[in-house]
């Protein structure tokens, strides 16, 4: 009986985890919701709203009997007592914290006869810049100093002489060194950088690069009906072209400037950023009921239209977020990527060699989007969200490979060195030439150091980066019966670096056979047999299990001895450690060396020059493919030579006879 209650209790407390867990998981989903972040901040001005409005009620003598209202109760609870409510109200009235503002409160700015109170603050910023990681004022027309000074923006057109603009079109930022070395009193005698508004900026630029449609005749390449649609312009006088300045024209080829020095995207991104910008004008005339047609160049009203809409409201993050994806998702899909990294392809001088190979440069940028997807997606859902896109270094890479001339020292993502090393694997092990990596296929992978029981669960468990969609449009799971190149990219940097978080998620997902979120001893017991079958047949010296495990459980320090979980080996002191215990458990090659591991050599790889062990593995191995490739050619050029050789004598021999007219050299 007692065994049987105590049975029943491990049950109930399993459940009871289990449901907490799933709890834990929804929260964490529902909390990471954009629309819940924002329905939080609405209720915590609520909050305040409230506070302030029971403060002014209590200090204005209201009577006891209004104290009955806050007797009744709807969630089954009896009501309290009267006096007590009072009591409560009154503590509220001198002890309630007032909530402090989400956003910086409204500042009324007390003009003087001259119009200007340097004493008063700025304006507090819009909401969405309140996390902003611009240093300056983002808004077209410079609103914050404009409404500071007492003045308006410069949303029309204006004069095109910079002695003109009024103070307020400039944005007052402090330098660093001044706003971190004064104290507040000092910091309005220090001396500040004036940089002009966002219009001014854009203004100028469309001035040296942009024409105006009477010289279009000097732009080559445009459509006969062009004349037609900016007289339509003109005539119009829409919202953002009501100016003479606002109808100058920007050719794409021109729009590097813009996307580099205006919008801070990479140079590469041009041409994207310039069919974005026409996208968004023609839905923009389409919603609004505008009787005009689609323009097929950018306007400098345009361009207006798209920073108010899609540049002043985000930060950098969600600018690049905004740009990438489609404009009726709120995504990144695999898809989405593809016009960037062609642009790229054309643009960056590391890769032009490729310009000849259409094959592989199509797979190379297959290579760049899945490695992306691999470090950003780390749910593995084939979509990228702007949460993702925030934790992530993934604009600072592509600032980087738009500065940097030699591609492979890119190494997140981009390094074309690593390219190289994932289909060179990949093209080795695809014997068919079928690009579908099978069991068998796969069970060759660094000479047949993978267990066959680890391969079944990678066919069965492992997630798959992207899902495939059939011509109806419907989600199709992918088959289970091969690896894809996008697969295999998957696997391979898991399997040649576990140390990252992607990585320990990946493999603890194929060892967790039952499916539990724990991994139990059973669990690695079974792995392990199969490790110590391999260890005996290839004449090594054999670790029980129990000595094995105890050794992995002193460098992991689990939470719970009886079992693991991922969060376990996501521990800052697992990250260099957490791979041997999988690689105890399905890598014989990988484990045989750290048994015999050298603490010189150790400590070596940890000073080294290389950040991950998938940029040191990429390294040895490009060096051996490579070496690979200069002895077959060698080998080429010394079986041409011993041909030629025999060519020549079977010639000599030939006009010896008589046979032959002619005697040329073989040059």
């Amino acid at each position: 009986v007692h065994n049987t209650k105590q049975t029943a209790k491990q049950e109930t407390e399993k459940m009871v985890a289990s449901a907490s867990t799933k709890m834990d998981e929804l929260l964490t989903n529902w909390l990471g919701s954009d629309a819940v972040y924002e329905s939080v901040i609405r209720v915590i001005e609520n909050l305040k709203a409230e506070s302030s409005n029971s403060t002014n009620a209590n200090n204005s003598n209201v009577p006891i009997a209004s104290v009955g209202d806050a007797l009744t109760t709807v969630d089954g609870r009896p009501p309290l007592s009267p006096k007590l409510v009072m009591k409560q109200q009154q503590q509220l009235v001198k002890k309630r914290p007032e909530i402090p503002p989400f956003y910086r409160p409204k500042v009324v700015v007390e003009q003087t006869q001259d119009g200007d109170n340097p004493q008063n603050p700025p304006p507090s910023p819009p909401k969405r810049r309140i996390n902003s990681s611009f240093t300056e004022d983002q808004t077209w027309d410079g609103i914050y100093m404009a409404n500071r000074e007492g003045g308006g923006g410069i949303s029309g057109g204006g004069g095109d002489e910079i002695s003109k603009i009024t103070a307020h079109e400039y944005d007052t930022i402090a330098t660093d060194g001044a706003a971190s070395a004064a104290t507040p009193g000092q910091q309005s005698q220090q001396p500040q950088q004036q940089q002009p508004c966002i219009a001014i900026r854009a203004r100028e630029l469309f001035q040296e690069l942009g024409v105006f449609p009477s010289a279009l005749d000097s732009v080559e390449g445009l459509p006969p009906n062009l004349p037609t649609i900016l007289y339509q312009y003109e005539r119009n006088e829409s919202t953002y072209h009501k100016e003479k300045d606002d109808m100058r024209l920007v050719p794409m080829e021109r729009f590097e400037r813009i996307t580099k020095e205006l919008c801070n995207f990479p140079t590469f991104f041009h041409k994207p950023l310039y069919d974005r910008i026409l996208l968004l004008w023609e839905r923009h005339i389409t919603s609004q009921k505008i009787k005009l047609p689609p323009l097929p160049m950018v306007t400098f009203g345009m361009f207006h239209y798209f920073w108010d809409t899609e540049m002043a409201p985000y930060d950098k993050d969600e600018r690049f977020f905004r740009l990438i994806k489609q404009p009726t998702q709120e995504y990144i899909t695999r898809d989405d990527f593809f016009p960037y990294i062609k642009e790229l392809l054309s643009d960056h001088p590391g890769l032009e060699f490729l310009s000849d190979h259409a094959e592989f440069q199509d797979k190379y940028a297959v290579t760049v989007i899945t490695r992306i997807f691999y470090s950003v997606n780390l749910c593995h859902s084939g979509r990228i969200t702007v949460r993702q896109v925030r934790k992530s270094d993934l604009l600072s890479v592509f600032q980087q490979v738009d500065e940097e001339e030699d591609i492979n020292k890119v190494t997140k993502y981009f390094s074309y060195e690593h390219f190289y090393v994932l289909y060179c694997r990949f093209w080795e092990l695809d014997h068919d030439r079928d690009y579908k990596i099978t069991r068998e296929d796969l069970l060759k992978y660094g000479e047949h150091s993978l267990s066959h029981m680890i391969v079944d669960r990678i066919f069965d468990a492992a997630p798959r980066p992207f899902e495939s969609v059939d011509e109806n449009g419907n989600v199709v799971k992918p088959s289970r019966d091969y690896l894809t190149y996008e697969d295999f990219i998957f696997f391979m940097l898991s399997e040649e670096d576990k140390a990252n978080e992607y990585s320990a998620r990946y493999w603890f997902s194929c060892v967790d056979v039952d499916g539990d979120d724990k991994l139990n001893n059973m669990e690695m017991r079974s792995f392990y047999a199969v490790q110590l079958h391999r260890m005996q047949c290839m004449g090594h010296e054999v670790v029980p299990f129990e000595d094995m495990l105890c050794q992995m459980m002193d460098m992991i320090k689990p939470a719970n001895s009886d079992y693991l979980v991922v969060e376990d080996f996501l521990q800052d002191h697992c990250s260099q450690v957490a791979g041997a215990l999988y690689d105890a458990l399905f890598n014989v090659n990988k484990y045989v060396m750290f048994e015999q591991r050298d603490p010189f050599l150790e400590r070596q790889k940890r000073e080294d020059e290389f950040d991950t062990d998938w940029d040191r593995f990429a390294c040895i191995d490009y060096n051996r493919l490579a070496m690979e490739e200069e002895q077959r050619e060698e080998e080429a050029m010394e079986v041409d030579w011993v041909t030629m050789d025999e060519e020549e004598e079977d010639a000599d021999e030939y006009n010896a006879l008589g046979l032959s007219g002619s005697s040329e050299a073989p040059f």
